[in-house]
This record gives structure tokens, sequence and C-alpha cells, in this order.
């Protein structure tokens, strides 16, 4: 086993998700994610006893926004940048495989909004007991909530102040490390049926369509723009939510479209907040199915990106 290549390739996703998250955009996206939720929490609504599904609905549909969002953003800071200012070709200088570079990479990105999506899902858990009655808020934990993010941001000013560092780093390391802290103490003096904890399931699922989307973004993001890079991002998201239909239509059912189906971005596959009625759950298979395709698409995808990494310096030198 090469030691050497496994320490490369931590180190360079280590400092792939610093660098991730410790740009003040992706504090934006996090701030955005913990505000949004409880927005909307309050949106009033003919619901009729089913406000949690919708709350449930549109937050997963919210996570998974952004966690595309946060990809986007990460390769363009990470990947593109690095490779258009030459950083590649530096660091390829030293006994470093170009898979290794990629693979690390990615890893250090998608980690990064990982942990993004991890404190989405825990506020929603928290924002589902606010909620939990259709006619009020909880005002109290709602309280609690606000008063959570303002102690994150808070005590990363002081830490900042008295031993310096990183702000927006440890900032969003805190704000995590609070909500989750909050949630434990609510859970266990409220107990647990005050939370909606089918969203978990749903939340895994998004995980797995943000890793996909990550897998699929990947080889644009080394050989183009960052304005390429986004553009070719939106076109991948919307195309995920319309291929099912796109492809059903135009081929019918059979073998051959169910291929095609599993092949090309389909984010209905990882969706399943629809299956989560009465009291219904998601099957272990089905998690493992969509884990499978997600990995899969993940080591296609770094192949591809490293193929054309390799040629993109061969042209240069």
């Amino acid at each position: 086993m090469n030691f050497t290549a496994i320490r490369q390739y931590r180190s360079i996703a280590k400092n792939a998700a610093k660098t991730t998250i410790g740009d003040p955009f992706f504090l934006v996206l996090h701030l955005t994610v913990l505000l949004l939720i409880v927005l909307l929490a309050a949106l009033p609504g003919f619901t009729y006893g089913e406000h949690m599904k919708l709350l449930r609905d549109q937050s997963q549909a919210l996570l998974f926004l952004i966690g595309c969002l946060g990809i986007i953003f990460g390769y363009i800071r990470v990947i593109t940048d690095d490779i258009r200012r030459g950083a590649g070709p530096i660091l390829m200088s030293r006994p470093i495989g170009s898979f290794c570079l990629i693979a690390g990479k990615w890893a250090g990105i998608a980690s990064s909004i990982i942990l993004l999506h991890v404190s989405g899902l825990v506020s929603y858990l928290l924002v589902s007991e606010i909620s939990y009655d259709s006619d009020f808020l909880n005002t109290s934990c709602l309280v609690l909530y606000f008063a959570t993010i303002g102690a994150g941001l808070m005590l990363s000013g002081i830490r900042h102040y008295v031993l310096r560092g990183s702000y927006v780093f440890y900032a969003n390391l805190i704000l995590v490390s609070l909500l989750c802290l909050l949630l434990l103490v609510r859970v266990s003096s409220s107990g647990s049926d005050f939370f909606d904890w089918r969203g978990i399931e749903s939340g895994i699922m998004i995980a797995g369509g943000i890793l996909a989307f990550s897998a699929v973004l990947l080889p644009v993001a080394v050989i183009a723009d960052s304005a390429v890079v986004l553009t070719i991002g939106i076109i991948v998201f919307l195309f995920g939510l319309i291929s099912e239909y796109l492809i059903s239509t135009s081929l019918g059912p059979g073998i051959v479209t169910n291929v095609i189906k599993s092949i090309l971005p389909n984010w209905q596959y990882y969706w399943v907040a629809d299956r989560l009625v009465d009291n219904q759950h998601v099957p272990l298979g089905y998690f493992g199915i969509c884990g499978i395709q997600s990995f899969a698409f993940v080591i296609m995808f770094i192949i591809i990106a490293t193929v054309l990494y390799d040629r993109l310096e061969i042209g240069k030198n």
C-alpha cells in the first residue's frame, strides 16, 4: 500500500475543505439555510393537517438547491481558479499523481458541502419542533434557535479576537456544533415525539443526490472557466429535474429506458419525501441502490476528470 499517496490525498482534501469552509460565501450559504428553513415554517398555508409534510418537502428541496450551489461555488473556488492560476502544475511538479490531486480536491469540497447539509438537517429537526403545532409556532424554541445562531457567531468573533485565525472557518464549525448540541438538549428535555425524524431518511437520499451532482460537474470544473462551470452546473441541475419525464415520454417503459435513467443525471431517484407518508419508511435496499449509483458516478467522473486534466497539462506543455 502506498502510504505516501494516502497522506498526499488527505493533505489535499484537508486543504480543499479548509478553503471551502473558510470562504465568506460558504458562511452566507450556511446562514441562508438556517434562516430560510425557519421562514418556511412560518409561512401560512392551508395544509389541512399536513403542514409537516409541506415543511419537509420545502426544506429538503432547499437543502438540495443549496448543496448543488455550494458544489458549484466550491469547484470554482478550489479547482477551476487554481488551475487557471497555475497552481495545478506546481503541485504536479512534486511527486503527486493527477488522480490523487483531483480525488483529493473533490473529497475536500464534497465533505464541506456534506457538513453544510448536516447542519441543514439538524436545523430542520429543530424547526420541526418549533412548528409541531399546525396553528402556532413554539416561540420559546424559536428564541433558543436564534440565540444559538447568534451565540455561534459571537463565539467565533471572540475566538478570532483572542486566537486569531479564520473567523469564517470557525464560525461554520461552531454553528454546526452548537446546533447539534441544542438538538441533543431539546430531545433530552422534551422527548423525541416532537421532531420529524423521517426527514433524516429524506436528507440522506438528498445527500446522495448532491454527491451525484458533484460527480457529474467535476470534469467541467477541470477544463472550463468559472462562467462555464456555473452555466453547465445550472443546466445539469435543471436537466436532472426533468430527465425522468423526458426519457420516459421519449422511449417508453423498458430495460433500455431504465438503463438510460440510471446513467444520466436523474434527481428523482433521490427524492423520497413523497414516500414518507402514513408512517412509511424508505427500504434499506433502496438506500443501498442509490448509494451504489452515487458511488459509481463519483468514481467514473473522477477518472474522466483525471484524464481530461492530464490532457490539459500535456497540451500546455
